[in-house]
């Protein structure tokens, strides 16, 4: 979406002409002179909506709309409708395609010419085909939906956690809480079977509350067990989704459940990607102030796969950063992706930002993360993703780095 302003007299859309967007009226008056309307000839002010019909795909206008006043209006393609209504929820998509046709079907059998009626009719056709063939999908989507919702409620949901440990020191220093779904009928499943669902839905944002609160809970019991090794403390690092962030009382909702479960705040740390930034700067660097604040530690994951602009590591409050297991897989032949981590790594020890290398799988890669003197590690040479009850074991430990586990 976007603005623009328009002077007064200045025509905004006219009768019959091809659609490709709708506005808002931000601030001003537009008159609208409506063909199918009862009204005929109306005003619409700051907030409300008009040229409609530009949002359905090969649609006509069917109103002349003119400012009234000098009027800012903000723009909504046709696109970006089509693009949220793909990712909203499957109901919701479902409805909002068929009203779309419906009205639009309406408006052409008793306000279009014959030559919109066989335009329409040819285009309708096309894109019934392309909604047939999406159906199974649909259909599919919210099954699993219905599921996600009875497996939050049934807790059939657990945590594997993975272990990080210091490559300065080789003990363990933390887990990563990774979600698994125990299906009562398909068994064990890894995020890869829902979580794009669960996104696509916004059941993301329950479940990940549960994910949160499962840690936090967690967290006590694992440093319990260090306290009585004579260990160091450990952390435990939880993923948030950007769809959480979309929910305005997220952090009071974190606080609310790090008060329920008494959990020691500077344990836990948010794993969050640098989409998440960039959605919205302004109030995700609010958001990510209040955690820090509380006593969060903060997580960059997956630097230097999205957008990469060192800026916002001086904007936002990030603790560590994590190196995506692409640039380790490479690094060792490709020079490009060693060069990155090596910079990264210069950058993070200039800022005094703690990096965790993801993806180590050998002792090639350990041992140059260890001469970079990064400070964390975690992948497959050092641990799987292991249920909790095996993590005692190894709690206390420390990593030879001649052996494959700890």
């Amino acid at each position: 979406m976007h603005r623009i302003e328009i002077q007064k007299g200045e025509t905004v859309l006219s009768l019959d002409e091809e659609g490709n967007c709708a506005y808002i009226v931000e601030s001003g008056s537009v008159q609208i002179t409506d063909k199918v309307s009862s009204q005929g000839c109306y005003t619409v002010g700051p907030g409300e909506m008009f040229g409609e019909y530009g949002i359905i795909e090969e649609a006509h206008h069917y109103s002349t709309a003119v400012a009234l006043e000098d009027t800012i209006l903000v723009v909504v393609p046709q696109a970006e409708i089509e693009e949220k209504s793909a990712s909203s929820d499957p109901l919701i998509s479902l409805f909002l395609n068929f009203f779309m046709d419906r009205c639009h079907s309406l408006t052409v059998r008793h306000y279009g010419t014959d030559e919109q009626a066989n335009i329409f009719q040819s285009r309708r056709t096309h894109r019934q085909n392309k909604i047939q063939s999406s159906k199974q999908e649909i259909v599919e989507r919210f099954r699993i939906k219905e599921e996600l919702e009875q497996a939050l409620k049934n807790d059939e949901f657990v945590l594997h956690y993975q272990p990080i440990i210091s490559l300065r020191g080789g003990y363990t220093a933390g887990f990563e809480a990774l979600i698994r779904w125990q299906h009562p009928e398909r068994g064990l499943l890894s995020p890869f079977h829902f979580i794009d669902i669960a996104e696509k839905t916004n059941m993301i944002v329950p479940i990940g509350e549960w994910v949160f609160k499962e840690a936090c809970k967690k967290s006590a019991l694992f440093n319990k067990r260090a306290a009585d090794t004579n260990s160091p403390e450990l952390f435990v690092s939880v993923n948030i989704s950007a769809n959480q962030f979309t929910v305005p009382d997220m952090v009071e909702r974190f606080k609310n459940i790090a008060h329920e479960t008494a959990v020691d705040v500077s344990k836990i740390q948010l794993e969050i990607t640098e989409s998440i930034l960039m959605e919205d700067a302004d109030s995700s660097k609010k958001m990510l102030q209040e955690l820090k604040n509380f006593g969060f530690q903060l997580v960059l994951d997956d630097f230097g796969t999205g957008y990469s602009s060192l800026s916002y590591l001086h904007q936002f409050p990030i603790d560590k950063l994590k190196i995506d297991r692409s640039f380790t897989h490479d690094m060792l032949n490709d020079q490009d992706s060693l060069e990155i981590v090596r910079a990264i790594s210069g950058l993070s020890h200039n800022m005094d930002i703690e990096i965790v290398a993801e993806g180590i799988e050998t002792m090639e890669q350990l041992a140059l993360y260890r001469d970079l003197d990064c400070h964390y590690g975690q992948g497959y040479l050092i641990s799987k993703p292991l249920p909790e009850q095996e993590l005692y074991d190894i709690i206390g430990t420390r990593m030879s780095f001649g052996r494959k586990k700890p």
